[in-house]
This record gives structure tokens, sequence and C-alpha cells, in this order.
């Protein structure tokens, strides 16, 4: 009878352990997965200058008024050095500057989602990651990325045979404010924890015709940088102030 019984035990443990192996496979929750690539802007120049046919005097006028009515500030004008200075903000950087584009991945379980967006925009997307000392407990994170653009621009405005020449040169600024919240889930896909990330920013400047590569940080464990460079929209609408 006790070795009946001993077999009874040794099977009860076993189905016992077998049903908790089943449940912890079907019930384990994993971190999900995201990756990551950018592409670089098309590179491509234009003209920052023309030479308009009429004296100097008209033209320095008309550039001035129009400047005054515009969305442009002027900061500074010296008629003697021939240079106007004006500054511009705006918080849709992309109608103004390209940066290129992301494509972001995120998948998870049945769930697979892609967010393509201007670099130079502000976007939404959501990222996976991982917490606990093991790093096996899943983490959801919802970023929102602002972004913004300022800076200056010198119109140059001096006499050139029997004309006028107009010259715009800008330097930009595109600043990137990212912030968001997170969650933590258990083995079980339960939350246990909500908070909010660390607010970052970063910015990249260049200059008219100069696109320039800037890091911002890092993602997923890689170094992210981008490349900006001007579109040429504020250049030209300057030019075209003057006829």
């Amino acid at each position: 009878m006790l070795k009946i019984a001993n077999l009874s035990n040794f099977k009860f443990i076993g189905l016992f352990f077998l049903f908790v192996g089943i449940i912890s496979i079907i019930g384990c929750a994993t971190p999900g997965r995201s990756t990551i690539r950018s592409d670089r802007p098309i590179g491509s120049t234009f003209k920052n200058e023309k030479i308009v046919n009429r004296p100097f005097n008209e033209v320095w006028d008309d550039l001035v008024s129009n400047l005054a009515k515009s969305f442009f500030v002027i900061n500074n004008i010296e008629k003697e050095s021939r240079i106007i200075n004006v500054s511009f903000y705006s918080e849709t950087p992309e109608k103004f500057v390209d940066c290129g584009k992301t494509h972001r991945y995120y998948s998870r379980g049945n769930e697979n989602q892609e967010y393509v967006y201007d670099i130079a925009a502000s976007s939404s997307y959501k990222s996976a990651s991982a917490a606990g000392p093991n790093k096996n407990l899943p983490m959801t994170i919802f970023a929102n990325r602002r972004t913004s653009l300022d800076g200056r621009i010198n119109i140059y405005v001096a006499p050139k045979g029997t004309g006028t020449q107009v010259t715009a040169n800008a330097r930009y600024i595109l600043t990137l404010n990212l912030t968001g919240t997170y969650v933590v889930e258990n083995v079980y896909g339960n939350p246990i924890e909500r908070g909010n990330m660390p607010p970052s920013s970063a910015t990249c400047s260049f200059n008219t015709n100069q696109p320039n590569t800037c890091v911002l940080g890092s993602d997923q464990k890689q170094t992210v940088s981008i490349t900006c460079q001007s579109k040429g929209i504020l250049e030209t609408e300057i030019l075209n102030f003057v006829k």
C-alpha cells in the first residue's frame, strides 16, 4: 500500500508541474521589438541671389517695406553696410527644411505598427523596450516628438552694374523636444508600473546650401544622427519681395 501511495504522489506532483509549465508558457508576456532606419534628404541646391534691373534705393525701400509686412522680424538695418538682418520662427519646420524621413517598426505578438514621418516634423510613435533586473519585463514607450525651427537671415543689397544685387543667407536651428510615457508589465502581461519618460532635447544647425549632419543622441542602443538642409523656401520668398 505504501508503494502505491508513493506512486500516486509522484503522478500528482508530475501533473502539477506539467500544469504549471503549460500555464507559464501560455500566460508569459514577453517584450516587444522595435527597429529604426532613416533616409537622408535628397541633396539639392538653389539660387539665393538675384540681380534686379532697378536702382539700389528703390530696391532697398521695397525690400524693407515688404519685410515689415511679412512674418519675418527685422532685427537690424544698416543701409551704409547694405545689410538687413531678420529672424524667423516656425512650429512646422518640415515646410522649410528637409532632414530626411524616419521609418520605425514596432511588433509584439499579433500587433505590427509602422511609423513613417519627416524628421523635421512633429510626430508620435510607440516603441518597445524591457525592464526589470533580468530585462525580461515588457516595457512599452509612447513617445511624442515636437519640433520647431528658428534662425536668422542676412540680406545683402548692393548696386551691381546698372541694377541691384540681392543675396539671402540663412542660419537655421532645428530643435527637437522628446517627451513620453511608459508602461511596465509583469510576466503575465499585467501593468505594474507607469510613469513619464525623462524629457530630452537636441538641436541641429545648418546654413543656406550647406547641409549639416548632427548627432541627436541614441535610440535602441544605436547612435541617431540626421542630416538637414534648407529647401530654399525662405530665401526665395525674400528674393521675391523685389521685382
